[in-house]
């Protein structure tokens, strides 16, 4: 077994069910009292773009032994406790997804399919009890780190990565954070408890497509925006049904390509760099319109992207 493919999958787990949704739920969405969680995940991405990264593995050994004593407390956080605990999740998220440059397109799949089908069963999990999910996960990230050789990443052919395919990200995860969180907070729109197993199938159905395909993720506009305005319609007139089929379908779907896409960056400065905006800029903003209600701007910038797709991303390499 590829032991890093679970080091992954933990990590994304930790993320979804503490980070993202664990900590929020249980501040009352307050954004006064979750300001730094942010602040220092831009600051951990930002300081692992620019370290010079000589023994990665015992970089990744001392995040989850601070993510193992920062879990030991939840989710009685304090400002600093939620500083600290961005600033782990930025800096680690950017090394997992370097040293998956030298892991195949299948193992990057399974990793995120084990992710969604583990975070979907877990979800409906109240809150304020995620604690001892939030100390599991990085034990067995140490532990799974522990049965992993290290293979070299080969450096890419080219070193660049097109401003554009980041906005693209961006777009992608702005439109899926608002209404993940919209979602999140909607009694009578709650798809998790009552459609589980549609939406684990959904999500696996969505990783499958991208990885049987291998679709570049630029390529993908029409079809991803197709599925994100059917998630929105299907919202807005409340057929959970549709939605619970939908949804997962694109998150999966555009997810895979996304990270194959920085992963096969293979450089941790650009990946880093990339997850400044894709991983915290287009999720905090999107959680501002969610708590906000102004679900509006996602439809503007979903009609704003549909017009200049055709002309300035559709072709990025």
């Amino acid at each position: 077994m590829n032991f890093l493919v679970l080091v992954l999958s933990l990590q994304l787990l930790y993320y979804l069910l503490i980070a993202q949704t664990g900590v929020v739920g249980a501040f009352d969405s307050h954004i006064h009292d979750l300001y730094t969680l942010p602040i220092g995940g831009v600051i951990g991405t930002l300081l692992s773009a620019y370290w010079k990264h000589r023994w990665i593995k015992i970089e990744l050994y001392f995040l989850f032994v601070i993510q193992i004593i920062i879990s030991w407390f939840y989710p009685d956080y304090s400002l600093g406790m939620l500083l600290v605990l961005g600033f782990v999740v930025g800096y680690t998220t950017p090394l997992l997804l370097y040293l998956f440059g030298a892991q195949s397109h299948f193992q990057l799949a399974l990793g995120l399919a084990i992710s969604y089908v583990v975070g979907t069963a877990l979800y409906t999990y109240p809150f304020s009890m995620r604690g001892d999910i939030a100390l599991v996960l990085p034990l067995i990230s140490v532990v799974a780190l522990l049965l992993t050789p290290l293979s070299p990443v080969e450096p890419p052919l080219k070193r660049k990565l097109e401003w554009r395919v980041v906005v693209m990200m961006m777009v992608w995860i702005f439109a899926d954070s608002a209404l993940f969180e919209t979602l999140s907070r909607s009694g009578n729109m709650d798809i998790w408890s009552h459609y589980t197993l549609l939406i684990l199938t959904s999500h696996v159905l969505g990783v499958y497509l991208a990885y049987r395909y291998k679709k570049s993720f630029t390529s993908q506009g029409w079809v991803i925006l197709t599925l994100f305005i059917l998630s929105y319609t299907s919202y807005y007139l409340h057929y959970s049904l549709v939605l619970a089929i939908v949804y997962p379908l694109v998150i999966s779907y555009y997810n895979v390509l996304l990270f194959r896409t920085l992963v096969e960056i293979r450089d941790v400065r650009l990946i880093a760099l990339a997850m400044v905006g894709v991983g915290w800029i287009a999720t905090s903003v999107a959680n501002a319109v969610a708590l906000t209600h102004q679900l509006w701007v996602v439809a503007a910038v979903l009609i704003l992207f549909s017009f200049v797709y055709p002309f300035y991303f559709r072709r990025v390499s």
